[in-house]
């Protein structure tokens, strides 16, 4: 009787407990999908030298030139169109990283002279920063959720006082 009583114990976990064994996890809607929006303002004249705008967020602040590495860089959008005053955005659009959930300290707009991407500090030059609640005295927290889109995350690109550059650029 002991035993039979732990078999059927035993079924029950395994028919009940499993969940949806190994079956994949369901598809989330994009609603449910984890990111980031806003909108990025462009102020003054862009430079003629410009071939890469991007969004690129950091999961830890800049603070040497050895932390803008691949490790550190946990989303880059695609490329943002040259010469536009405002760019309307989502994480979900396109990138070449997907954002996870987290908190991320540096979300900055950087540019390049470079056609390729590349990663290598000196090549890129920071057009503006995320700040929250409007501290520009330093640079905002982005905090990504499990599950739907972070929003407000505005940015201005102030072409004639751009933000402080951190280190390990030219």
């Amino acid at each position: 009787m002991k035993i039979s009583i732990n078999i059927l114990f035993l079924f029950t976990l395994i028919i009940y407990g499993c969940g949806g064994g190994i079956e994949p996890a369901p598809v989330q809607s994009e609603d449910q999908r984890p990111g980031f929006s806003g909108k990025i303002s462009f102020v003054g004249n862009w430079p003629d030298s410009i071939t890469r705008t991007h969004i690129v967020v950091f999961k830890n602040a800049i603070n040497s030139a050895g932390d803008f590495n691949a490790f550190n860089i946990a989303y880059v959008s695609l490329e943002i169109p040259y010469g536009v005053t405002e760019f309307n955005y989502s994480s979900l659009d396109s990138s070449y990283l997907e954002i996870v959930p987290g908190e991320f300290k540096y979300v900055a707009v950087a540019q390049s002279k470079t056609p390729q991407l590349l990663l290598d500090r000196k090549a890129w030059t920071v057009a503006g920063l995320y700040y929250s609640n409007s501290d520009t005295t330093k640079p905002g927290v982005l905090v990504i959720n499990q599950t739907g889109v972070t929003t407000g995350i505005n940015i201005i690109c102030d072409f004639n006082n751009p933000p402080p550059q951190p280190p390990g650029g030219e």
